[in-house]
């Protein structure tokens, strides 16, 4: 199913052309990112894109302008397009090459109904899309990267095989090293969403986060990352679902930096005793029915000798708390008929 808050949270974020601009730089390939100006980028609207499919899904669109267009590139002196979409989905979507590749044609739909005159023309040529999937689920991603590989292969008709691929940025492999030594208020961001961060508890995760990343930050970065804490607030009171974060969220956003992280250290240390405190008493709950069971089956065994066969003492001793609070409040005068009936 489609995640609505990290859909709003993450398309929000990446509507921020310095931090989308960060990550093209760190995802894709260097020739490209290279000649590519910040300056160059121009966002568009999507609205249009997806209005004929029934799955929720968030997409951000850039376009880089003629003559902007990065040398080397297919498509050159023409509009580049590039075109993310975010997949906070906990199942792999199998067909996500051809969704795609729909989304592509709608780009180019709305292209050639924008520039009539020119798309008459013998030269008119369709733009670039490059296309990108930005995947955070916990799920291996099996989806095939090409749509040909969704189309019945049939001997001697290969040449009929539409070839169009995307780039997957998968969160799960990218390595926590390579987001920290990013150095931008965008890894912060990255860190908190990755679901297989290895880290004993939130007070680390925050820890590492900390002193790792948002410390050496450039004060650039600094800003840009006091400019979208929400994003990281929400992803970590999502990631650790304590109450308390969501409780108290305008007065975290409001803070320095420094209390906000402090004050969320707390929080995770409160959380992380209560649940250590819960978990004794579940203990105690649990060690507690374990007796119970043991008693019964004592007074029982003296009062059925052989009847209480080992099968029924594993029933007794498998059976649910309510089960085991009736034989025990009927211990004298429960029958063996009665016993096995309710075991059952």
């Amino acid at each position: 199913m489609s995640n609505p808050i990290k859909d709003s949270i993450f398309k929000e974020l990446f509507e921020d052309r310095t931090v989308f601009y960060d990550f093209l730089k760190a995802f894709l390939p260097r020739e490209i990112t290279k000649q590519i100006k910040e300056t160059d980028l121009k966002r568009e609207q999507t609205e249009l894109i997806g209005k004929d499919f029934s799955v929720k899904r968030s997409d951000i669109l850039y376009k880089i302008e003629k003559g902007n267009a990065p040398k080397g590139v297919q498509g050159n002196g023409q509009d580049i397009y590039i075109y993310l979409l975010l997949e906070h989905q906990s199942k792999v979507d199998q067909l996500m090459a051809f969704r795609m590749l729909a989304y592509k044609l709608r780009i180019w739909e709305r292209y050639v109904n924008s520039h009539k005159k020119e798309s008459e023309q013998k030269g008119f040529k369709l733009p670039v899309i490059i296309g990108m999937v930005f995947y955070d689920g916990k799920a291996k991603w099996t989806s095939p990267m090409d749509v040909k590989d969704k189309i019945t292969e049939i001997k001697n008709m290969e040449e009929y095989l539409i070839k169009a691929n995307y780039e997957l940025i998968n969160l799960s492999n990218i390595k926590e090293e390579t987001i920290i030594n990013m150095k931008k208020a965008l890894g912060v961001i990255l860190l908190t969403d990755k679901p297989n961060v290895r880290v004993k508890n939130a007070e680390e995760l925050l820890k590492i986060i900390n002193e790792e990343i948002i410390s050496k930050l450039p004060e650039e970065e600094k800003e840009k990352f006091n400019k979208h804490r929400n994003a990281f607030i929400e992803l970590f009171g999502k990631r650790t679902d304590y109450k308390e974060i969501e409780e108290r969220f305008e007065e975290l956003k409001e803070m320095e930096v420094p209390k906000m992280f402090n004050t969320l250290e707390e929080i995770a240390k409160r959380d992380r005793e209560k649940a250590k405190l819960e978990g004794v008493k579940e203990g105690e709950r649990k060690g507690k029915i374990e007796g119970e069971k043991e008693f019964a089956i004592r007074i029982l065994s003296k009062r059925f000798g052989n009847q209480l066969t080992e099968e029924i003492k594993d029933k007794i001793r498998k059976a649910d708390e309510k089960t085991i609070d009736y034989i025990g409040d009927n211990l004298l005068e429960i029958t063996i008929e009665e016993l096995k009936e309710i075991l059952k």
